[in-house]
């Protein structure tokens, strides 16, 4: 049986790389926005007992979305960059739950996530996660091949077996992220998401858990296409 579990989404990002006049997180598909199409999972999922999502103070979106008094769900104001928004949403559930509680961390703009997926993550961080400290995350292979450059030219072959392509959620126990990443905001370091900063100061092993492709960060204006036709095929539009 899993252990009750938190998650934490970072919406506080204003959608520049995706150059959109709206936050991409607040588009809708079909009649809910991709931020709340990224909830859903967590609220269906019974284990999950509290979500924190974090979004930006001139934001006025959130406030007018049913979603937002949900009874699971808690919300504060981040910062300027997507650390230092998962940190203060962190820092607020230390302050109301356990340290040693699981912490799911998924990205705002992933609204794709499958349950089986999250069950499965869940079910490996409870057995695995709290035994030794590691964390865990969902990811998949690549099917192309991977080549690295230098120069604008290929430099080195790398072997795709060795390769996971890292989404979200990603857990850890709570009072293992909130301290690497504050180490990490503390020295002015840069990670692109949780795995790199857990692993850059624990050297700790974590597990990449294989999931649906369906599971698309949308970055891009013709992500928001897929992830309907995603959306669609898994019956959620």
């Amino acid at each position: 049986m899993i252990d009750d579990y938190l998650a934490l989404i970072p919406a506080a990002g204003v959608g520049s790389r995706a150059q959109l006049s709206t936050a991409k997180q607040f588009l809708k598909i079909g009649e809910k926005t991709i931020l709340e199409h990224a909830i859903d999972p967590f609220i269906k999922d019974e284990n999950c007992k509290k979500i924190c999502v974090v979004t930006n103070e001139e934001d006025d979106l959130w406030p007018s979305l049913s979603i937002s008094n949900q009874e699971k769900i808690i919300s504060c104001y981040g910062g300027t960059t997507r650390m230092n928004s998962v940190l203060a949403g962190l820092e607020l559930l230390i302050d109301q739950e356990d340290k040693s509680s699981l912490v799911a961390i998924h990205d705002a703009a992933r609204p794709c996530l499958q349950i089986e997926d999250l069950k499965n993550l869940m079910e490996y961080a409870d057995e695995e996660i709290k035994e030794d400290g590691q964390g865990a995350f969902l990811a998949y292979q690549p099917n192309e091949s991977i080549n690295q450059s230098s120069k604008e030219k290929i430099s080195k072959i790398l072997d795709r077996n060795k390769i996971w392509l890292s989404a979200t959620p990603q857990v850890f126990i709570l009072e293992d992220v909130f301290k690497a990443l504050g180490e990490a905001v503390n020295n002015e370091k840069t990670y692109y998401d949780e795995v790199s900063a857990v692993y850059s100061f624990y050297k700790s092993s974590i597990k990449p858990i294989n999931s649906s492709r369906m599971n698309l960060k949308v970055t891009k204006k013709e992500d928001i296409a897929i992830a309907e036709l995603f959306l669609k095929l898994m019956g959620r539009l």
